[in-house]
Protein backbone atom coordinates (compact mmCIF):
# COMPACT_ATOMS: atom_id res chain seq x y z
CA UNK A 1 0.00 0.00 0.00
CA UNK A 2 1.20 3.48 -0.87
CA UNK A 3 1.61 5.44 2.35
CA UNK A 4 1.22 8.88 0.78
CA UNK A 5 -2.27 8.12 -0.55
CA UNK A 6 -3.26 6.73 2.85
CA UNK A 7 -2.34 9.91 4.76
CA UNK A 8 -5.20 11.54 6.64
CA UNK A 9 -3.64 15.00 6.43
CA UNK A 10 -0.72 16.72 4.70
CA UNK A 11 0.53 20.15 5.73
CA UNK A 12 3.64 22.27 5.13
CA UNK A 13 5.78 24.09 7.66
CA UNK A 14 7.50 26.18 4.99
CA UNK A 15 10.96 25.05 6.10
CA UNK A 16 12.72 21.81 7.03
CA UNK A 17 10.94 20.14 9.94
CA UNK A 18 13.18 19.50 12.96
CA UNK A 19 10.63 18.63 15.69
CA UNK A 20 7.05 17.41 15.79
CA UNK A 21 4.61 16.62 18.60
CA UNK A 22 1.09 15.20 18.96
CA UNK A 23 -0.55 15.81 22.32
CA UNK A 24 -3.19 13.62 23.99
CA UNK A 25 -5.99 15.49 22.20
CA UNK A 26 -4.39 14.93 18.76
CA UNK A 27 -3.33 18.58 18.46
CA UNK A 28 -0.25 18.86 16.24
CA UNK A 29 2.81 21.06 16.79
CA UNK A 30 5.72 21.31 14.36
CA UNK A 31 9.00 23.22 14.60
CA UNK A 32 11.59 23.97 11.94
CA UNK A 33 15.29 24.51 11.35
CA UNK A 34 14.79 28.27 11.12
CA UNK A 35 12.65 28.55 14.26
CA UNK A 36 9.14 28.44 12.80
CA UNK A 37 6.59 26.88 15.17
CA UNK A 38 3.03 26.08 14.04
CA UNK A 39 0.00 24.54 15.72
CA UNK A 40 -2.87 22.68 14.05
CA UNK A 41 -5.89 21.40 15.96
CA UNK A 42 -7.17 17.81 15.77
CA UNK A 43 -9.27 18.70 12.69
CA UNK A 44 -6.20 19.94 10.82
CA UNK A 45 -6.96 23.67 11.10
CA UNK A 46 -3.99 26.00 11.57
CA UNK A 47 -4.55 27.88 14.85
CA UNK A 48 -1.36 29.88 15.17
CA UNK A 49 2.22 30.40 14.04
CA UNK A 50 5.12 31.69 16.11
CA UNK A 51 8.76 32.47 15.41
CA UNK A 52 11.55 31.35 17.74
CA UNK A 53 15.17 32.41 17.44
CA UNK A 54 16.80 29.16 16.27
CA UNK A 55 16.29 25.55 15.25
CA UNK A 56 13.64 23.80 17.33
CA UNK A 57 14.60 20.35 18.61
CA UNK A 58 12.03 19.46 21.29
CA UNK A 59 8.33 20.40 21.66
CA UNK A 60 6.22 19.49 24.69
CA UNK A 61 2.67 20.43 25.71
CA UNK A 62 1.74 20.67 29.38
CA UNK A 63 -1.60 22.18 30.36
CA UNK A 64 -1.88 25.76 29.14
CA UNK A 65 1.74 25.92 27.99
CA UNK A 66 3.88 24.71 25.11
CA UNK A 67 7.59 24.34 25.84
CA UNK A 68 10.29 24.17 23.19
CA UNK A 69 14.07 24.11 22.86
CA UNK A 70 15.46 26.50 20.24
CA UNK A 71 19.22 26.87 19.89
CA UNK A 72 20.51 28.04 23.28
CA UNK A 73 17.02 28.80 24.59
CA UNK A 74 14.20 27.17 26.48
CA UNK A 75 10.98 28.91 25.45
CA UNK A 76 7.49 28.85 26.94
CA UNK A 77 4.45 29.76 24.82
CA UNK A 78 0.71 29.95 25.48
CA UNK A 79 -0.96 26.90 23.97
CA UNK A 80 -4.03 28.91 22.96
CA UNK A 81 -2.27 31.64 20.99
CA UNK A 82 1.43 30.84 20.51
CA UNK A 83 2.38 34.00 22.39
CA UNK A 84 5.85 33.75 23.94
CA UNK A 85 5.56 33.95 27.74
CA UNK A 86 9.27 33.69 28.55
CA UNK A 87 12.56 32.51 27.03
CA UNK A 88 15.78 31.65 28.88
CA UNK A 89 19.24 31.13 27.36
CA UNK A 90 21.29 28.23 28.72
CA UNK A 91 25.08 27.96 28.81
CA UNK A 92 25.44 25.94 25.63
CA UNK A 93 22.93 24.39 23.25
CA UNK A 94 19.56 23.33 24.67
CA UNK A 95 19.69 19.65 23.72
CA UNK A 96 16.68 18.17 25.47
CA UNK A 97 13.68 19.03 27.62
CA UNK A 98 11.51 16.91 29.93
CA UNK A 99 8.42 17.93 31.90
CA UNK A 100 8.50 16.09 35.22
CA UNK A 101 6.50 16.69 38.43
CA UNK A 102 5.43 20.21 37.44
CA UNK A 103 9.00 21.26 36.62
CA UNK A 104 11.12 21.58 33.50
CA UNK A 105 14.36 19.65 33.24
CA UNK A 106 16.64 20.81 30.45
CA UNK A 107 19.96 19.43 29.21
CA UNK A 108 22.60 21.72 27.76
CA UNK A 109 26.06 21.08 26.33
CA UNK A 110 29.04 23.11 25.18
CA UNK A 111 30.84 21.71 22.14
CA UNK A 112 34.43 22.59 21.30
CA UNK A 113 35.06 22.45 17.55
CA UNK A 114 38.85 22.55 17.97
CA UNK A 115 38.87 19.51 20.27
CA UNK A 116 35.91 17.84 18.51
CA UNK A 117 34.35 17.03 21.86
CA UNK A 118 31.91 18.28 24.49
CA UNK A 119 33.61 20.38 27.15
CA UNK A 120 30.81 20.73 29.68
CA UNK A 121 27.17 19.74 30.10
CA UNK A 122 24.49 20.62 32.62
CA UNK A 123 21.07 19.64 33.91
CA UNK A 124 18.79 22.61 34.59
CA UNK A 125 15.58 22.72 36.62
CA UNK A 126 13.02 25.48 35.95
CA UNK A 127 9.53 26.25 37.19
CA UNK A 128 6.77 26.71 34.61
CA UNK A 129 7.20 30.45 35.26
CA UNK A 130 10.80 30.32 34.01
CA UNK A 131 12.42 30.59 37.44
CA UNK A 132 15.68 28.65 37.74
CA UNK A 133 15.57 26.32 40.75
CA UNK A 134 19.00 24.76 40.32
CA UNK A 135 21.63 23.73 37.80
CA UNK A 136 24.18 20.94 38.03
CA UNK A 137 27.20 21.04 35.73
CA UNK A 138 29.14 17.93 34.76
CA UNK A 139 31.83 16.67 32.41
CA UNK A 140 29.59 13.97 30.95
CA UNK A 141 26.89 14.78 28.44
CA UNK A 142 23.46 13.29 29.25
CA UNK A 143 22.43 11.91 25.85
CA UNK A 144 18.93 10.93 26.91
CA UNK A 145 16.43 11.91 29.62
CA UNK A 146 13.46 9.65 30.39
CA UNK A 147 10.67 9.41 32.94
CA UNK A 148 9.98 5.96 34.35
CA UNK A 149 8.07 4.83 37.44
CA UNK A 150 7.80 8.38 38.76
CA UNK A 151 11.53 8.99 38.54
CA UNK A 152 13.73 10.79 36.02
CA UNK A 153 16.66 8.99 34.41
CA UNK A 154 19.63 10.32 32.45
CA UNK A 155 21.99 8.24 30.28
CA UNK A 156 25.56 9.56 30.34
CA UNK A 157 28.47 9.76 27.94
CA UNK A 158 32.16 9.66 28.79
CA UNK A 159 34.09 9.86 31.01
CA UNK A 160 31.73 8.65 33.74
CA UNK A 161 29.14 6.82 31.59
CA UNK A 162 26.35 4.96 33.37
CA UNK A 163 23.02 6.36 34.53
CA UNK A 164 21.77 9.12 36.80
CA UNK A 165 18.58 8.40 38.71
CA UNK A 166 16.90 11.57 39.99
CA UNK A 167 15.20 10.50 43.20
CA UNK A 168 13.84 13.75 44.59
CA UNK A 169 14.54 17.27 43.32
CA UNK A 170 18.35 17.54 43.38
CA UNK A 171 19.07 14.17 44.99
CA UNK A 172 20.81 11.97 42.43
CA UNK A 173 22.02 8.41 42.37
CA UNK A 174 24.68 7.28 39.89
CA UNK A 175 24.36 3.73 38.55
CA UNK A 176 27.34 2.09 36.88
CA UNK A 177 26.40 -0.06 33.90
CA UNK A 178 28.04 -3.39 33.10
CA UNK A 179 28.80 -1.93 29.70
CA UNK A 180 31.71 0.49 30.11
CA UNK A 181 30.42 2.41 27.13
CA UNK A 182 28.59 5.73 26.60
CA UNK A 183 24.79 5.69 26.56
CA UNK A 184 23.60 6.83 23.11
CA UNK A 185 19.82 6.46 23.40
CA UNK A 186 17.02 5.09 25.54
CA UNK A 187 13.33 4.30 25.65
CA UNK A 188 10.54 3.35 28.04
CA UNK A 189 7.50 1.06 27.98
CA UNK A 190 5.06 0.64 30.87
CA UNK A 191 7.05 -2.35 32.11
CA UNK A 192 10.67 -1.36 31.49
CA UNK A 193 13.26 1.30 30.73
CA UNK A 194 16.17 0.43 28.44
CA UNK A 195 19.36 2.17 27.35
CA UNK A 196 21.42 1.66 24.19
CA UNK A 197 25.21 2.00 24.21
CA UNK A 198 27.85 2.86 21.64
CA UNK A 199 29.34 -0.65 21.87
CA UNK A 200 25.99 -2.25 20.93
CA UNK A 201 24.96 -3.19 24.47
CA UNK A 202 21.40 -2.78 25.75
CA UNK A 203 21.13 -2.30 29.52
CA UNK A 204 18.27 -1.98 32.01
CA UNK A 205 17.69 0.36 34.96
CA UNK A 206 20.04 -1.69 37.17
CA UNK A 207 22.84 -1.24 34.66
CA UNK A 208 22.71 -4.92 33.71
CA UNK A 209 23.38 -5.84 30.07
CA UNK A 210 20.39 -7.76 28.69
CA UNK A 211 21.79 -8.25 25.18
CA UNK A 212 24.49 -7.02 22.80
CA UNK A 213 24.05 -6.05 19.15
CA UNK A 214 26.64 -6.06 16.37
CA UNK A 215 26.95 -2.29 16.08
CA UNK A 216 26.44 0.93 18.02
CA UNK A 217 22.77 1.57 18.79
CA UNK A 218 21.44 4.77 17.22
CA UNK A 219 17.76 4.40 18.15
CA UNK A 220 16.05 2.17 20.68
CA UNK A 221 12.35 1.41 21.12
CA UNK A 222 11.37 -0.40 24.32
CA UNK A 223 8.29 -2.61 24.07
CA UNK A 224 6.31 -4.49 26.71
CA UNK A 225 8.45 -7.48 25.83
CA UNK A 226 11.87 -6.84 24.32
CA UNK A 227 12.82 -3.99 22.04
CA UNK A 228 13.53 -2.83 18.49
CA UNK A 229 17.01 -1.40 17.93
CA UNK A 230 18.23 0.59 14.94
CA UNK A 231 21.98 0.15 14.58
CA UNK A 232 24.67 2.41 13.20
CA UNK A 233 25.35 -0.03 10.35
CA UNK A 234 21.74 0.28 9.10
CA UNK A 235 20.49 -3.01 10.52
CA UNK A 236 17.31 -3.10 12.56
CA UNK A 237 16.44 -5.94 14.95
CA UNK A 238 13.40 -6.93 17.01
CA UNK A 239 14.51 -8.94 20.02
CA UNK A 240 12.83 -10.61 22.99
CA UNK A 241 15.42 -11.87 25.43
CA UNK A 242 18.02 -13.74 23.41
CA UNK A 243 15.58 -14.53 20.60
CA UNK A 244 15.57 -12.51 17.38
CA UNK A 245 11.96 -12.12 16.23
CA UNK A 246 12.85 -10.36 12.97
CA UNK A 247 15.53 -8.16 11.45
CA UNK A 248 15.88 -5.80 8.50
CA UNK A 249 18.92 -4.50 6.65
CA UNK A 250 19.02 -1.22 4.79
CA UNK A 251 20.15 2.37 4.79
CA UNK A 252 20.58 4.43 7.97
CA UNK A 253 17.50 4.69 10.15
CA UNK A 254 16.65 8.33 10.96
CA UNK A 255 13.41 7.83 12.94
CA UNK A 256 11.40 5.00 14.44
CA UNK A 257 8.23 4.81 16.52
CA UNK A 258 5.56 2.48 17.80
CA UNK A 259 2.30 3.43 16.08
CA UNK A 260 -1.40 2.64 16.40
CA UNK A 261 -2.54 -0.97 16.57
CA UNK A 262 -4.11 -2.91 13.69
CA UNK A 263 -6.08 -6.02 14.70
CA UNK A 264 -4.66 -5.67 18.19
CA UNK A 265 -0.99 -5.56 17.14
CA UNK A 266 1.02 -2.35 17.18
CA UNK A 267 2.57 -0.98 14.00
CA UNK A 268 6.23 -0.02 13.74
CA UNK A 269 7.18 3.04 11.67
CA UNK A 270 10.68 3.51 10.28
CA UNK A 271 12.33 6.21 8.18
CA UNK A 272 15.55 5.40 6.31
CA UNK A 273 17.90 7.68 4.38
CA UNK A 274 20.53 6.76 1.80
CA UNK A 275 22.02 10.23 1.48
CA UNK A 276 19.89 11.08 -1.53
CA UNK A 277 16.68 9.08 -1.15
CA UNK A 278 14.38 8.34 1.76
CA UNK A 279 11.78 5.69 2.49
CA UNK A 280 9.11 5.39 5.17
CA UNK A 281 7.96 1.88 6.07
CA UNK A 282 5.20 0.53 8.30
CA UNK A 283 5.53 -2.97 9.72
CA UNK A 284 3.66 -5.37 11.90
CA UNK A 285 5.58 -4.84 15.13
CA UNK A 286 5.63 -8.54 16.05
CA UNK A 287 6.21 -10.27 12.72
CA UNK A 288 8.17 -7.54 10.93
CA UNK A 289 5.97 -7.85 7.83
CA UNK A 290 5.97 -4.64 5.78
CA UNK A 291 2.39 -3.36 5.52
CA UNK A 292 3.04 -0.17 3.57
CA UNK A 293 5.89 2.00 2.31
CA UNK A 294 6.61 5.17 0.37
CA UNK A 295 9.59 6.96 -1.11
CA UNK A 296 10.02 10.34 0.50
CA UNK A 297 12.30 13.15 1.57
CA UNK A 298 14.42 12.52 4.67
CA UNK A 299 12.26 11.76 7.72
CA UNK A 300 13.45 14.17 10.43
CA UNK A 301 10.96 13.67 13.27
CA UNK A 302 8.12 11.34 14.25
CA UNK A 303 5.43 11.35 16.94
CA UNK A 304 2.59 8.95 17.72
CA UNK A 305 -0.53 8.54 19.86
CA UNK A 306 -2.97 5.66 20.15
CA UNK A 307 -4.84 6.81 17.04
CA UNK A 308 -2.41 8.84 14.92
CA UNK A 309 1.16 8.98 13.62
CA UNK A 310 2.77 12.17 12.32
CA UNK A 311 6.04 12.51 10.42
CA UNK A 312 7.98 15.67 9.61
CA UNK A 313 10.25 15.77 6.56
CA UNK A 314 13.34 17.64 5.44
CA UNK A 315 11.38 19.26 2.58
CA UNK A 316 8.97 20.87 5.05
CA UNK A 317 6.08 18.45 4.56
CA UNK A 318 4.13 17.05 7.49
CA UNK A 319 1.94 13.98 7.08
CA UNK A 320 -0.50 12.51 9.57
CA UNK A 321 -2.00 9.02 9.42
CA UNK A 322 -5.14 8.04 11.31
CA UNK A 323 -5.75 4.46 12.48
CA UNK A 324 -9.25 3.89 11.09
CA UNK A 325 -8.50 5.38 7.69
CA UNK A 326 -5.18 3.51 7.46
CA UNK A 327 -6.88 0.21 8.31
CA UNK A 328 -9.62 0.81 5.74
CA UNK A 329 -7.13 1.59 2.96
CA UNK A 330 -5.06 -1.47 3.87
CA UNK A 331 -8.15 -3.72 3.76
CA UNK A 332 -9.10 -2.29 0.36
CA UNK A 333 -5.60 -2.92 -0.94
CA UNK A 334 -5.68 -6.53 0.28
CA UNK A 335 -9.09 -7.07 -1.36
CA UNK A 336 -7.71 -5.81 -4.68
CA UNK A 337 -4.67 -8.07 -4.44
CA UNK A 338 -6.68 -11.20 -3.54
CA UNK A 339 -8.19 -11.79 -7.04
CA UNK A 340 -4.77 -11.32 -8.61
CA UNK A 341 -3.31 -13.96 -6.33
CA UNK A 342 -6.19 -16.36 -7.07
CA UNK A 343 -5.77 -15.82 -10.83
CA UNK A 344 -2.06 -16.44 -10.54
CA UNK A 345 -2.66 -19.69 -8.64
CA UNK A 346 -5.17 -20.83 -11.30
CA UNK A 347 -2.70 -20.04 -14.08
CA UNK A 348 -0.05 -22.09 -12.31
CA UNK A 349 -2.41 -25.08 -12.13
CA UNK A 350 -3.34 -24.81 -15.82
CA UNK A 351 0.32 -24.52 -16.77
CA UNK A 352 1.12 -27.63 -14.73
CA UNK A 353 -1.66 -29.61 -16.46
CA UNK A 354 -0.46 -28.45 -19.88
CA UNK A 355 3.10 -29.51 -19.18
CA UNK A 356 2.15 -33.05 -18.05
Amino acid sequence: MDLVSAAWMTRSLGESVSAIHLDHDENLYAGGWNGSLRHWNSDGDLLWSSQLNDRITIISREGEYVFATAGLHITCLLATSGEIVWSVALEGSADSLVVFQQSLYAISSVYDIEHNDFLESAIWNFSFDGELHWVQKMDERPWVALEFENQLWFGLGRPKCGLIQLIDSEEQHHITTSADSPVTCGSTASSQILFGHSDGSVSDSRGKIISTEESSIDLLLALEKGYIAALENGNMVRRVGNETMWSSKGESVTVQAKGFALDGIATHWTGRWSGSEGVLQVRNCESGKVLASASCSRCESITATLNRVAVGYDNGDIRVWEAEMFSRRLDNQNEKEAPTKRNSALQDKLRALRDR
